[in-house]
């Protein structure tokens, strides 16, 4: 099921929601198109995916309003690059390079990871960034990139007086994998913001499992419809939320005599 691609959700008119999907998407050989019936739905995708990617149709105006729909329309999903290389062990057990780097040039921040003896190699995230300063490493083709990125390291080390050392003899240059996140046809961005003044289209859907989500079937989960950014945190609290309300849709008993009068209401205004 991991190999699967949502590309359409379709309301019918008996209530269920008709899902669509390419079945080994990623093997074209392979790819079946393939559609299954289901009373409910949670959607968690990232929400310029719905925007690009997944086609919406025969949810009226009164169980998905246009206006929910610009609130995710109009979300803003930073762009972030990360540079990935094994590096040898022999690196962190002779030289004193500090685990976490930040500097004022373009690889911006530098991670060292030490993993435990059964891996033959450690792991250093040669340039982590976001927004702007990820925007200004899109020219580059990934061996450019990995290249630039461990010159720039050499030469910031080899200047600290309490270092000395280059850095490119103990990474495995072979073996750099980059994450470009604004072209990863599976996010489309790393973490959803929200813009100044969309605050209130943010929280619009946080409240739609418990509003419209018995009418419509569709429930919503994930960082796309919570106003909190940070991948986890959103993620879980919007899993919680549409897993009590579809308890609730279904008259599901909740334990410890909870209801939905012990849980919060999000306000618009």
């Amino acid at each position: 099921m991991t190999d699967s691609s949502v590309c359409g959700l379709y309301k019918q008119t008996d209530g269920s929601i008709r899902v669509e999907y390419r079945w080994h998407h990623s093997r074209p050989e392979r790819m079946q198109l393939l559609v299954e019936d289901f009373d409910s739905v949670i959607l968690t995708t990232p929400s310029w995916l719905i925007e690009t990617n997944i086609r919406l149709e025969g949810f009226n105006d009164e169980v998905l309003p246009q206006s929910v729909i610009d609130a995710w329309k109009h979300a803003h999903w930073e762009t972030s690059c990360k540079v990935y290389a094994p590096l040898c062990k022999r690196f962190l057990d002779r030289n004193p390079l500090p685990q976490i780097l930040v500097t004022d040039s373009f690889v911006h921040d530098v991670y060292a990871y030490r993993y435990n003896d059964s891996y033959p190699d450690d792991c250093i995230l040669l340039s982590y960034t976001w927004e702007d300063d990820a925007t200004k490493l899109a020219l580059f083709s990934d061996g450019e990139l990995a290249e630039k990125c461990i010159k720039e390291l050499d030469r910031i080390l080899l200047r600290c007086s309490n270092i000395g050392v280059a850095i490119s003899p103990y990474i495995d240059a072979r073996n750099i994998r980059i994450q470009r996140w604004m072209t990863d046809r599976n996010a489309l961005g790393c973490a959803k913001l929200y813009r100044a003044g969309t605050y209130y289209d943010a929280v619009s859907l946080m409240k739609y499992n418990r509003d419209l989500s018995s009418a419509s079937g569709l429930y919503l989960a994930g960082e796309s419809f919570s106003v909190d950014a940070g991948w986890t945190e959103p993620c879980l609290r919007t899993a919680i939320d549409a897993v009590i309300n579809l308890c609730s849709r279904t008259s599901a008993h909740f334990h410890g005599g909870f209801d939905l009068a012990h849980y919060p209401h999000y306000q618009v205004r």
